[in-house]
């Protein structure tokens, strides 16, 4: 999904940001173009020629990252809630009962439920498929832990 960016320095050019996928981070676009990261954050012409630094920030959590141009910060999203941010990471309670397999699953299901809470479905919806991913998740590592369980137990 793409978010233009709204800025005084940039009306006859656009700007705007690919929100991260599951694989890539976020990425900055100028005029339907890719803008090469540099030191520091994205050097981009403004209408008036000049270099503007643009700066992104962004957690796994949330593929909609933080825009700052030259100083100012930019709200392209509102910003996740805190309880969004815990419905999302439930998934890591996995890491309790399982370690680095627990942190594998529970991981990915979490930046599964940060894509999902950035979707454009209806907030019930949002909520109903990240607790579905949850679940399915929280499955998904009791299956691999008894599977390895088993196999690990034959062995001996």
């Amino acid at each position: 999904m793409r978010i233009g960016i709204k800025h005084p320095a940039f009306k006859s050019k656009h700007l705007s940001v690919e929100q991260a996928s599951f694989f890539s981070g976020p990425k900055l676009l100028l005029d339907g173009a890719v803008v090469k990261k540099e030191k520091g954050g994205y050097p981009v012409a403004s209408d008036s020629g000049q270099t503007v630094l643009v700066q992104m920030r962004y957690n796994l959590l949330d593929p909609i990252p933080s825009i700052k141009i030259g100083e100012a910060a930019v709200e392209i999203a509102k910003p996740l809630r805190w309880f969004e941010y815990a419905w999302i990471g439930l998934p890591m309670l996995l890491v309790f009962a399982g370690g680095a397999l627990g942190g594998f699953v529970g991981g990915g299901s979490t930046v599964v439920n940060g894509r999902i809470f950035r979707s454009e479905r209806s907030t019930v919806a949002k909520y109903a498929l990240a607790a579905v991913t949850t679940v399915a998740g929280a499955a998904v590592f009791f299956v691999i832990a008894v599977a390895i369980q088993v196999a690990v137990g034959r062995k001996r």
